[in-house]
């Protein structure tokens, strides 16, 4: 098949009829990874709908080629939040081999992506990003925050725990304060 026809499947995965829809994704699945590089440059189009996009994250996510990594980066600029949220699950199923990637948008001017970065580092807890947390956490965006919380969280030691322990007591969002507080009982016990 051609990228054409890949293609034209992606367009039929907005379809209302369910069969339609399955038999899109299986020829797009049949068609990997020689074309992927289809999905990546489509996937990043504004004008899909995030049900589209969705459904490409998943045949991506599924692929686990390392080529996908800047594409779910550039993903976590997405105007959907399901997509950025995905976007920044699919890095850190990507482990280390995501984390310079992630380590470029932790500074980002979009909130978003400096979030989904933050969060996608959060759950991997390499021990080597613990100072990312430690600078992020004073971040305007409490989103940012509460993914330094579970970095912390997850990382742990002591400079993490003294970080935890200041934001339990001084953060403004009750969110980042309750999460603070769980992850600082089990670091402690």
């Amino acid at each position: 098949m051609s990228a054409e026809d890949v293609k034209n499947a992606i367009k039929d995965l907005n379809d209302l009829d369910d069969f339609v829809k399955l038999e899109a994704e299986s020829t797009i699945s049949m068609n990997m990874p020689d074309e992927i590089d289809v999905l990546h440059e489509e996937v990043v189009k504004p004008f899909y709908h995030k049900a589209i996009k969705l459904s490409l994250i998943d045949i991506l996510k599924s692929l686990k080629e390392s080529s996908s990594i800047p594409v779910f980066a550039e993903l976590l600029h997405d105007q959907n939040k399901w997509v950025r949220r995905q976007s920044s699950s699919a890095l850190a199923e990507y482990g280390d081999d995501a984390v310079d990637t992630l380590l470029e948008l932790v500074n980002d001017e979009s909130w978003r992506a400096r979030g989904g970065a933050i969060w996608a580092l959060a759950k991997i807890a390499n021990p080597d990003t613990l100072n990312v947390f430690i600078n992020a956490h004073n971040d305007e965006r409490s989103f940012v925050r509460s993914g330094c919380v579970f970095g912390l969280g997850n990382i742990g030691g002591e400079e993490a725990i003294t970080i935890l322990k200041e934001m339990a007591e001084s953060d403004e969002s009750g969110y980042v304060k309750a999460n603070a507080l769980s992850f600082i009982e089990k670091l402690e016990n």
